[in-house]
């Protein structure tokens, strides 16, 4: 059985932004945080230790290889695996993190990224909708990522099937009725789209065995390869929930994004 994804609205017209272009510049000039890997600074753009903001992020010569994900809990490593997902999921993801710099430099965004209850994160860029909503315990948490007014989700390609004789062995759930070979069987710490589709729901998968009744459903797009960033993830199993069907959290967990 496949993971369930919630719904999502609608996305709005591509902007047609390219990892080479430098368009964002104007707006992070002087007030905005600094490069994407180094979270939230002030950005003199004479200064060349600096300089490598929106623009580096961009370069295609230089692609960021992973994402932090910023909760009052601590911090969550998740390394791209662009060999498991295509290049298409990395580049939403990266896109959403662009767009939500973009928004906090041009004086539209949140400033200091908070949670919903009030606890303060210090670090990266808060999205639009950018949250942890669902935790199974010693099985997932998951949650979206998605900057809806920007980023539209439609590009994204599911990933390639690493068996060419694979042949669903369940029952296909009614949201993808040939249980589509998209991914690895996941084992711990791998992250991926949730439901078998392509965001912006997403999970991040904590069971100790291979889970092989999911089969290759999910395209993988990361993987947490440090057991602290686990230990995080982890310790959202012990926050309050409620159960209808799933188990939701009853206080979800927003977060802010950084490239790394």
């Amino acid at each position: 059985m496949a993971v369930i994804s919630s719904s999502s609205s609608s996305s709005s017209p591509s902007d047609n932004r390219d990892y080479g272009e430098g368009n964002d510049r104007a707006a992070a000039r002087g007030k905005a945080p600094g490069a994407l890997r180094s979270g939230i600074r002030s950005v003199d753009d004479d200064d060349d230790e600096a300089r490598p903001a929106l623009e580096k992020a961009r370069d295609a010569s230089d692609p960021p290889r992973g994402l932090i994900i910023h909760t009052h809990m601590g911090d969550v490593r998740i390394h791209f695996t662009p060999e498991l997902a295509g290049e298409s999921s990395i580049r939403y993801v990266a896109d959403v993190v662009m767009a939500a710099a973009a928004r906090q430099n041009n004086g539209m965004g949140y400033g200091t990224a908070k949670t919903m209850n009030g606890r303060k994160v210090t670090e990266g860029f808060m999205c639009q909708r950018c949250k942890f909503y669902r935790a199974e315990k010693k099985l997932l948490l998951q949650g979206v990522v998605a900057e809806e007014s920007s980023v539209p989700r439609g590009k994204v390609t599911l990933g390639p099937c690493p068996d060419p004789n694979f042949v669903p062995k369940s029952k296909c759930p009614a949201h993808d009725p040939n249980c589509g070979c998209h991914g690895p069987v996941m084992t711990r710490g791998m992250v991926g789209w949730a439901g078998g589709g392509g965001g912006p729901d997403f999970f991040i998968n904590t069971f100790a065995k291979p889970v092989d009744w999911w089969e290759n459903q999910h395209t993988v797009w990361g993987e947490i390869r440090d057991e602290k960033s686990l230990k995080v993830v982890e310790s959202t199993y012990d926050l309050r929930a409620h159960t209808s069907g799933m188990r939701m959290l009853d206080e979800e967990i927003e977060f802010s994004l950084e490239l790394f």
